[in-house]
């Protein structure tokens, strides 16, 4: 072991002291925290690390690793090396070969938890944690760092009934790490739908499309898609795409192409005289002063 490995893998050898273990029988938990390493190179630590899967890291249970510090790498079989790093969770899954290594140039930490489940449990984890989903970005989370932490002092100190308390544990570690994946993919699709929304609105600026009819086709009702996009670009999507609309009209009356009463028309506001007034209101100026101040024409 690399003098700068600092290792411990507690056993619980009272995993038949009580049968009502919520249907999880704890084997081991434990933690690893390496020190950098700046003589280590990361083309010769791959070569010496990197996973072989005919040789086979393989194992008959599930193990749950929270990192704290650090990044590197990990991969699955058949699949591609997947960047990890501090505050993500893997999932490891009973005879599923994998591998994962640390970058030498900082320092790695990781806690983890070694455990069979019912057919029951053992099911339902493969079903919430799928082979896209064996990587749950959770943050840096005190809680989390204290369930490992009293899961380590459990079984060190070998407290009776320890089954029932560390079951009780791993289904809070698995329930967090379950509702931050959820989380996390809700929040994915919220950004995707306003930033779809966003190009809509860029795309469609000339036509006399509305933010509800936006709403419609990204198949969300408008209060959801109001709240939504708000909470992602910090305006509401009518103040948005008006914003938009300025600043086209901006562009445009730069350009000195279109008289404003047409870029008034073009951009869909209901007269020239409303258009200059939202206008004056976004900029400051009147379309024709602002035209004028920008060409260095007369306004006379």
């Amino acid at each position: 072991m690399n003098t700068n490995t600092l290792q411990s893998e507690f056993n619980n050898t009272a995993s038949t002291d009580n049968h009502a273990n919520f249907g999880f029988t704890v084997n081991s938990v434990g933690y690893k925290s390496i020190l950098p390493d700046e003589h280590l190179r990361r083309d010769s630590q791959i070569k010496d690390i990197r996973y072989h899967f005919k040789k086979g890291r393989v194992s008959n249970q599930f193990k749950v690793i929270y990192i704290t510090k650090g990044a590197g790498f990990v991969s699955f079989e058949d699949g591609e090396e997947l960047r990890i790093e501090r505050g993500m969770i893997l999932i490891i899954l009973p005879n599923q070969k994998y591998q994962y290594y640390h970058m030498t140039e900082t320092e790695w930490k990781e806690y983890f938890i070694r455990f069979e489940a019912n057919p029951v449990y053992s099911q339902l984890i493969r079903s919430l944690f799928t082979e896209n989903e064996q990587i749950v970005d959770v943050g840096f989370n005190e809680e989390l760092v204290r369930l490992f932490q009293r899961s380590i002092d459990v079984v060190r100190n070998g407290l009776k009934s320890s089954q029932v308390y560390l079951s009780g544990i791993l289904l809070h570690i698995l329930g967090l790490a379950m509702a931050e994946s959820r989380n996390k993919a809700l929040e994915k699709k919220e950004m995707q739908i306003a930033e779809q929304a966003k190009i809509i609105m860029n795309e469609q600026i000339f036509s006399e499309i509305d933010t509800h009819q936006i709403a419609d086709m990204l198949n969300v009702s408008y209060s959801t898609f109001r709240l939504n996009f708000r909470k992602y670009t910090g305006h509401s999507p009518a103040k948005y795409f008006n914003d938009l609309r300025i600043e086209k009209a901006r562009e445009m009356l730069c350009e000195r192409t279109d008289s404003i009463k047409e870029i008034a028309f073009k951009l869909n506001y209901s007269s020239s005289n409303h258009f200059s007034s939202i206008f004056k209101k976004a900029t400051g100026y009147s379309p024709k002063d602002y035209r004028c101040m920008q060409t260095g024409e007369s306004s006379e």
